[in-house]
């Protein structure tokens, strides 16, 4: 038996409909295959028709650049290595390189694989060829099954592919397989309003992972679940598995037919620590997969709704002091319903007094969850554009569960972040824009949506109490839409305001931030003078750190040439000063950029000129470390490899001492 419910959109709507849902995976009308499988319905063997996928390798002119504020004390040398981070693995994630999107379950995107250098440097453009509706940029997601292979997806118009990739020389594709794409119409690229939906829109699977075993999960944008194992480095077909989650996501949270909002979308997966597969979805569905893997039967699935947890705080927390007549009755009402079982078939009931008693707002989902979440040993972090909350599932019940030990937390009104419900320029929704970032068992960080000045907020993970809240960049000049890079006791933040229209110039604010964590005063300073020189605007692509050789990377246009803003490069800073080291440029002449896209694509595209510079632009696509000294980052139409040698070329001898020594004989 499915036990689901649905939330109308609306500030307690939303709210009151929220219970722990619980339920089997629904039968698909619209996928196609095999059922597998017999204890429940929507378990399917994924079959695909897969065409021809078009692509060319392009080798771009790369140009690097030491700084001179480095060599005069330094010379053309790196930094010192860094101590590797010492925190929790994810056991069922895969271990050396990125797994996810941010490099691991913490989400501190940081790798201990060393990036790219200046010695023998190279730009590898990967490009895709599709057009139409396979008319094709690259996933922000990259992993690797070893050293030379790397897996990707190429978001498509209204498609999108699974791509394993030969990287040992020039790029070549090994094998591909079709995933369910978003189904967006080609006038969605011209209307700047359905391009920004479309942008916006982070289903389809940016928040993929790989697991341990060499399996790839997908959340498809289709609100399907798709298991994708990879042997020998081949797509092993005949045992690609499909989960349709439809019935849960759209039953978890009720979409008004009279709303002109996207359908929900299943939007990241991640497992816990025990292999349990959870999934999130944009407009507020918590779920898990209770897989019994090899027992040859459909999964459990066990779902909720996000609003369901803290909610007569949140009540408090919208209403203060004024809360309407009859309000906390209706409260009581709906806890003891919970309590005795019956809030689902009270339900209609609960929505004709919920109109009655609260102010409905009527244009919009009232919590909403637009990243990833992060994983610790403990437990699950989400962020919503209401709050933060720290979830597990309970084995006994059979429930997902808030952290008991976070509940009185709420009260406090610190877990509800400062938010102005406004989509600030730089953001895709109305609140925090960041992935939480765990810092080993201590804290969590996420940035705020407040009004006018959004602030870094860090939380203790044992009970949700607040540690630091400090603001970031200049008052209506910050947002915040990536994750926070953390490393030890050191935040670093990225500013990503203006950043709003992919197909125009977006000028924009920029600017990173670091802080410190001082144990004497238990909290978080500013870290003043970090980067010591430098303006950096990183646009969309979360900065990164690497331990091999002490280098935080940005990926930003080149703000020593102003004027041109196609131009982009990867420049790398020593983390303990924040002085520039080197930076590497890779860019096409004229018409070097051998695209098939038509001449008006190219002049109405990410600006006004220089076609082969602005293709670098990264689209909020962030990168990942790879094997070998390299940097993968998704671009307009492909992705992007930075990679060097693997040790820099020793600096020549001064003159006075380049002869040998038999010589003054």
């Amino acid at each position: 038996m499915i036990v689901c419910m649905r939330r109308n959109l609306s500030l307690c709507f939303a709210l009151l409909m929220a219970a722990s849902l619980v339920g089997a995976c629904g039968k698909s009308k619209t996928m196609k295959g095999a059922e597998v499988g017999g204890a429940g319905k929507g378990c399917y063997q994924y079959k695909t028709k897969d065409k021809e996928f078009k692509h060319i390798s392009q080798q771009a002119t790369v140009e690097t650049k030491w700084y001179d504020e480095w060599t005069k004390l330094h010379g053309k040398t790196l930094p010192d290595p860094l101590p590797p981070p010492d925190h929790w693995m994810h056991p069922k994630l895969s271990s050396r390189f990125a797994a996810t999107m941010h490099e691991n379950s913490f989400a501190t995107d940081v790798s201990t694989e060393p990036g790219p250098m200046p010695n023998e440097a190279k730009v590898e453009y990967f490009h895709v060829l599709e057009k139409g509706t396979k008319l094709s940029g690259m996933s922000p997601f990259y992993t690797f099954l070893d050293d030379h292979t790397v897996v990707t997806i190429s978001f498509g118009r209204d498609s999108a592919m699974l791509l394993i990739v030969d990287i040992k020389g020039e790029a070549r594709v090994l094998d591909y397989v079709a995933l369910p794409g978003r189904g967006s119409k080609a006038l969605e690229l011209a209307k700047k309003s359905a391009r920004m939906a479309m942008f916006r829109d982070t289903s389809g699977g940016a928040y993929s992972y790989l697991d341990a075993k060499g399996r790839v999960y997908v959340p498809g944008a289709d609100n399907t679940v798709i298991r994708i194992p990879i042997r020998d480095h081949r797509v092993d077909r005949a045992n690609m598995v499909m989960l349709d989650l439809a019935r849960e996501i759209e039953k978890g949270s009720w979409i008004d037919d009279a709303m002109k909002h996207p359908e929900n979308h299943l939007t990241a997966l991640m497992p816990d620590a025990d292999g349990r597969v959870w999934f999130t979805s944009k407009f507020g569905v918590v779920g898990i997969v209770h897989g019994q893997e090899g027992s040859g039967v459909c999964p459990p699935v066990y779902t909720t709704s996000i609003a369901h947890f803290a909610f007569s705080d949140k009540i408090h927390h919208y209403y203060g002091d004024h809360m309407p007549e009859g309000a906390q009755e209706f409260i009581e009402e709906l806890k003891q319903s919970e309590k005795d079982g019956t809030l689902v078939d009270k339900l209609a009931e609960h929505r004709r007094k919920a109109q009655q008693i609260f102010d409905i707002i009527h244009d919009e989902p009232f919590e909403q969850i637009q990243n990833s979440f992060s994983v610790g040993p403990d437990g699950i972090y989400i962020v919503t554009n209401v709050g933060l909350y720290k979830l597990w599932f309970n084995e006994k019940t059979r429930h997902i569960e808030l952290d008991p030990a976070w509940a009185p937390t709420y009260a406090k009104d610190h877990l509800f972040y400062e938010n102005d419900r406004k989509i600030k320029p730089g953001h895709l929704n109305n609140g925090s824009g960041t992935t939480p970032t765990l810092i080993d068992d201590r804290f969590v960080a996420i940035v705020d949506n407040a009004p006018g000045h959004v602030n870094l907020n860090i939380f203790r993970q044992k009970d949700g109490t607040l540690v630091s809240k400090l603001p970031l960049f200049e008052p209506e000049a910050g947002a915040v839409e990536n994750s926070v890079v953390a490393y030890g006791d050191h935040l670093i933040v990225g500013n990503t305001y203006g950043y709003v229209d992919p197909f125009t110039e977006n000028p924009t604010a920029g600017g990173i931030a670091r802080f410190d964590y001082d144990k004497a005063k238990d909290e978080y300073v500013v870290r003043e003078g970090w980067p010591a020189v430098g303006h950096f605007d990183g646009k969309t692509a979360t900065p990164k750190l690497s331990t091999a050789n002490g280098l935080f990377y940005v990926y930003h246009r080149d703000m020593d040439n102003p004027h041109n803003h196609n131009d982009w490069q990867l420049t790398a800073l020593d983390f303990h000063t924040g002085w520039r080291v080197f930076s590497i440029k890779g860019y096409f002449e004229g018409d070097d950029f051998d695209d098939n896209v038509s001449g008006i694509v190219k002049k109405k595209t990410l600006g006004k000129e220089d076609y082969g510079r602005k293709v670098f632009n990264n689209i909020w696509g962030t990168f990942s470390f790879g094997p070998r000294n390299s940097i993968f980052i998704g671009t307009y139409r492909g992705y992007v490899r930075f990679s060097s040698a693997p040790d820099l070329a020793p600096e020549p001898a001064p003159a006075d001492e380049a002869k040998p020594a038999a010589a003054s004989n």
